[in-house]
C-alpha cells in the first residue's frame, strides 16, 4: 500500500485492512517572570546583539522567552538561550515564512514583537465577539488562540487568523470539555474558557486510562485521510487531511474535511492523555519505531497497548487502540478510525497484529 509523502518527511499514514481506504515602537513585557531570570530587556535595545542565538544568558533572552510563550511557546523562562527556545524560534520562524535558522535577527525581532503585541491585545471573548470560526480574523481571534494555548488544545501561531490550525484546537478543546464538535467558538466554549482552570499535560508514567478517555473524547469524528498529521502545521487532534496519494472514494473530501485517520486518533490519544507525541507526526510504521514503544506479546496486552497491522512489525498500514474488556459484554475492545465514510468507534477488538507497550 502506498504512503503519504509530505514536504517535509515521509508520513506512511494509518490506512484500514480493507478494500476501501483514505486514505502556527517594540513590545515589552508588563513583568519580570517569577523566576531568578534577569529582568527582560526589549529586543530592540541596543543592549541586546543584533543577533540572538543559542548560548546567549540576559535580559534579552527572558524578553525572547516572554514574547515566544505569547505566541504558542511553552518554554520555562530563564533568560538561557538552550536547545528549548532555539526550537521555539525555529518553529516560530517557520509559521511566519522567515529564515529558519534559530537565530533572533532583526527581521525575526520584528515579526515576534508585532505577534507578541497582538497576543498580549485581549479581549472578552464573551462580551466583545460573536461566534468565531474558520475564516474570523483578528483581536478575537489572538485572544482565543492564546487562551487555547493555555489549555494545551493546541499549538498555535497567534496571528489572529482563524484557519485549520485553530478550527483543530478549538475542536480539542471541546472535545476535552464534552462540547460539540463543530470547530466553532461560541457560546458553550467561550463560558467553558473563562470558567473552567487550564491542567498541565499529563507527564511522568502513562495512565491508561486518560489514554483511553482521550480516545473516547474523540467517538464519531469522521475518518480523515490524513486527518491528526500536523501536515500544515496543527498540534495533535482532529485536522484537515489531504488528497495526496489518495485511493479511496471519489470525489475525495480529505483536505476540506476535518477528522482523525487510524494513527492520528492514536498520536491524539497519547498527546492529551500522557503527554507523549508519538513519531511528532509521523504514520503508522514511524510510530512503531518511537522509542516510547516497546513490543510486547499478544497475551502480555494490558487497555491502553497499541495494536498494528502490515507485512512486518515495522512496516504497517493501520494501528488501534486496545480498550480492554468491556464490563457490559465481556468482550474485548478497541478504540479505532477505520476508513473513509466512517467515524471513529468503539467495537470489538480485531487481533493478528504486532502488539506494542508505551511508556514515559
Amino acid at each position: 500500500m502506498s504512503t503519504l509523502l509530505s514536504t517535509r518527511r515521509r508520513v506512511s499514514l494509518g490506512l484500514a485492512l480493507a478494500s476501501v481506504l483514505t486514505g502556527v515602537g517594540a513590545y515589552t513585557a508588563a513583568a519580570a517572570p517569577a523566576t531568578t531570570a534577569p529582568a527582560p530587556i526589549p529586543l530592540t535595545s541596543s543592549a541586546c546583539p543584533a543577533d540572538l542565538q543559542q548560548g546567549e544568558a540576559d535580559g534579552c533572552v527572558t524578553q525572547l522567552q516572554l514574547e515566544l510563550n505569547l505566541t504558542g511557546a511553552a518554554l520555562t523562562v530563564d533568560g538561557q538561550f538552550g536547545s528549548a527556545t532555539d526550537t521555539a524560534v525555529r518553529t516560530f520562524q517557520a509559521a511566519h515564512a522567515l529564515g529558519v535558522d534559530g537565530i533572533v535577527g532583526p527581521a525575526t525581532k520584528s515579526a515576534l514583537d508585532a505577534a507578541a503585541a497582538a497576543a498580549s491585545a485581549t479581549v472578552d471573548l464573551r462580551t466583545q465577539c460573536g461566534d468565531l470560526q474558520t475564516g474570523a480574523g483578528g483581536a478575537c481571534v489572538s485572544t482565543l488562540q492564546t487562551m487555547l494555548n493555555t489549555f494545551h488544545a493546541g499549538r498555535l501561531t497567534v496571528d489572529g487568523q482563524f484557519g485549520p490550525a485553530t478550527d483543530t484546537a478549538v475542536r480539542n478543546f471541546q472535545a476535552a470539555h464534552t462540547l460539540t464538535i463543530d470547530g466553532i467558538a461560541g457560546t458553550a466554549v467561550k463560558n467553558a474558557l473563562y470558567t473552567s482552570t487550564p491542567a498541565p499535560l499529563p507527564s511522568g508514567a502513562v495512565d491508561p486510562i486518560k489514554v483511553l478517555n482521550a480516545a473516547k473524547s474523540y467517538l464519531g469524528v469522521k475518518y480523515v485521510w490524513g486527518g491528526g498529521h500536523s501536515l500544515r502545521g496543527e498540534g495533535p487532534g482532529p485536522s484537515l487531511g489531504t488528497c495526496d496519494q489518495y485511493t479511496g472514494p471519489q470525489p475525495c473530501a480529505a483536505n476540506t474535511t476535518v477528522g482523525l485517520d487510524c494513527s492520528g486518533l492514536v498520536r491524539a490519544a497519547f498527546w492529551f492523555g500522557a503527554g507523549i507525541d508519538l513519531a511528532h507526526g509521523g504514520g503508522t510504521t514511524e510510530q512503531t519505531l518511537d522509542s516510547h514503544l516497546t513490543p510486547i506479546t499478544e497475551s502480555q496486552r494490558r487497555p491502553g497497548d497499541v495494536e498494528y497491522f502490515g507485512a512486518d512489525a515495522h512496516n504497517t498500514v493501520h494501528v488501534v487502540l486496545y480498550a480492554g474488556t468491556d464490563p457490559t459484554t465481556g468482550a474485548d475492545m478497541m478504540y479505532e478510525a477505520k476508513e473513509t465514510n466512517t467515524n471513529v468507534h468503539y467495537v470489538t477488538l480485531r487481533t493478528g497484529g504486532y502488539w506494542y507497550h508505551v511508556s514515559a
